[in-house]
């Protein structure tokens, strides 16, 4: 016997599976491909987009993910998150989770239609189980001795339809499984990426220009250098190293981003301190008494 013989013998609904199957097959292979294509590896392009995002801004950033062209998820919800950076991290928050339920509709599109055939196609085969028990069954009825022949052909039909609902229940199933655990990896480095970039936008505004600030090492040498100053002054010493100047205040230019010390005079009591141009303006020193204020 067969294939077509199991056809003919399964009767009208073996042709109802059989194109179920094919369009499980077909949905199966389209998915596939399509989740290949968006989960493409985009780790070094958000690597790049977060230094280019604290070089340079949101505005560079989106620029270099717009020119990459990639396809994944992660990299829409990072320009869409870029995309309204100047707006704010709140509606760059909104926008990228608009992106993210939007990319969530891509990556499982599909599924759906899996699942169902998995449900249904049991049911089909059980329904061509029933068929096929009632024929025996007529068989009976209408035979007061009906032959093996005569009964294998509703068993035959109850069989085959089984066993044909069987089979397309577990490629749909199997099939749907391994495409949904795909998409929740792609769904996972999108959702990662919604979370880190606040703190990319959140990060330079916290802390000042690279030009306002002193290295904490040259705080430290400044910090323990004026204690000893003033431990000099307290003992009345006044310090003979070249480039001190008697200081009572500090005076920031801005025009010229630098600090101009307001001398006291040589003969003036006050904090000794190094001129040395710095970009941060310092606190005002103290008023003669010889401590800080």
């Amino acid at each position: 016997m067969n294939v077509l013989d199991l056809a003919r013998a399964a009767g009208p609904l073996l042709w109802v599976l059989i194109a179920l199957s094919l369009y499980v097959v077909y949905l199966t292979v389209a998915r596939a491909q399509a989740l290949s294509r968006l989960g493409r590896n985009a780790d070094a392009l958000i690597e790049r987009a977060r230094a280019v995002t604290a070089e340079s801004g949101p505005a560079a950033a989106l620029a270099e993910v717009d020119r990459a062209g990639h396809p994944a998820p992660a990299a829409n919800v990072l320009r869409a998150g870029l995309g309204r950076a100047d707006r704010g991290v709140d509606a760059a928050g909104a926008a990228m989770q608009s992106a993210l339920l939007a990319e969530d509709t891509r990556l499982y599109a599909g599924l759906s239609a899996l699942g169902t055939a998995a449900q249904i196609a049991p049911l089909l085969g059980l329904l061509g189980t029933v068929i096929g028990m009632v024929r025996s069954f007529l068989v009976f009825s209408s035979t007061a001795a009906p032959t093996p022949a005569q009964l294998a052909t509703g068993i035959s039909e109850a069989l085959v339809n089984t066993a044909g609902g069987l089979i397309v229940a577990i490629i749909a199933y199997v099939a749907r499984n391994a495409l949904r655990a795909r998409a929740d990896r792609i769904a996972v480095a999108a959702e990662r990426v919604r979370e880190d970039l606040p703190g990319w936008l959140a990060r330079p505004e916290s802390r000042p220009r690279p030009e306002a600030r002193l290295s904490r090492a040259q705080e430290y040498r400044d910090q323990n250098y004026d204690a000893q100053l003033y431990r000099d002054h307290e003992r009345g010493t006044q310090p003979q190293q070249a480039g001190l100047t008697p200081v009572l205040a500090f005076d920031f230019d801005e025009a010229s981003e630098k600090t101009r010390a307001i001398s006291s005079g040589p003969n003036n009591t006050g904090v000794f301190r190094t001129t040395t141009p710095a970009k941060s303006a310092p606190a005002a020193r103290s008023d003669g008494t010889g401590k800080g204020q």
